[in-house]
């Protein structure tokens, strides 16, 4: 008797051991929600990328501002410095033009197909080509965007061997995902600090998102920037992903006066010449 009160006991254990592990386990709508539907495909005049909704906030007037976070590289064809006569020194001086891109969402039922798209155009409002990060702005300020992909917290680190999920519209297909490992810390390219991973990327995921999920806050959070892959000569090896880490991003985030998308006060000192709040920062 004593011997089925104890098999007895194992087996509910093992029972309310599995079904608390089933719910934490994310679902496809909250897979699709915080990775697939935060990444858009980015479009130049010429080729495409991928980019990541971060913001969409009202600001004091009542206008949203919706940033999406891209690598400078998908974008660079959009920017030209073109030389224009000024009056004022009577020669021509260099003088940079951005030129609109487009945004594209894409929409999916309950199967994971997709059964539409939506887009909006964008104009690049920060890039720095050292980093190879560029920040875009939604030229539609009515509405707010959603959602909006969640920042691993400052300060708290991440491991080799931790699993990731790349998500980005490689070849200018709409976004999709891979899955992979850390592999790599603290690699430094052409003077920038990069992290590898095992998530597959290909041409036109540049942009896009890294993801980790935390069982702590039981979400899926931002990272890094999938940005280059190896190559071995001229032989591309897409299942060797190098990302910007999300620390980075925050540095140029803050440094281009867009403090509060990083849960920050604005540096009024630091940004003092750019009157109003570009985004509302309390």
């Amino acid at each position: 008797m004593m011997h089925r009160l104890c098999l007895l006991g194992t087996l509910l254990a093992l029972l309310i051991s599995s079904l608390t592990s089933a719910a934490d386990t994310p679902g496809y709508k909250q897979k699709h929600a915080e990775m697939l539907y935060t990444v858009v495909l980015v479009r130049p005049s010429n080729g495409s990328g991928s980019g990541t909704v971060i913001w969409s906030e009202p600001d004091r007037a009542g206008e949203y501002h919706s940033l999406i976070l891209t690598n400078h590289h998908v974008v660079r064809q959009a920017i030209k410095i073109e030389a224009a006569w000024d009056p004022k020194l009577g020669k021509k001086v260099d003088r940079e033009k951005r030129n609109l891109v487009r945004a594209e969402w894409h929409v999916y039922n309950d199967y994971s197909h997709m059964v539409g798209s939506k887009s909006s155009r964008a104009e690049i409002v920060a890039y720095d080509a050292k980093l190879d990060l560029a920040l875009l702005r939604l030229i539609d300020r009515e509405r707010r965007v959603t959602p909006v992909a969640y920042f691993l917290p400052e300060d708290e680190p991440i491991y080799m061997f931790d699993e990731v999920t790349a998500v980005g519209a490689g070849l200018g297909e709409p976004p999709f995902a891979t899955q992979g490992n850390l592999a790599f810390m603290d690699k430094i390219i052409e003077g920038e600090n990069y992290f590898l991973s095992s998530a597959p990327i290909i041409f036109g995921n540049s942009g896009g998102a890294l993801f980790r999920y935390s069982p702590e806050r039981k979400r899926y959070e931002l990272i890094g920037v999938p940005s280059k892959v190896s190559a071995a000569g001229w032989q591309a090896v897409s299942h060797m992903t190098w990302s910007i880490p999300i620390d980075t991003v925050r540095d140029f985030l803050r440094g281009n006066c867009y403090h509060p998308v990083v849960k920050e006060p604005l540096d009024r000192e630091l940004c003092a010449s750019w009157g109003e709040l570009k985004v509302s920062g309390k």
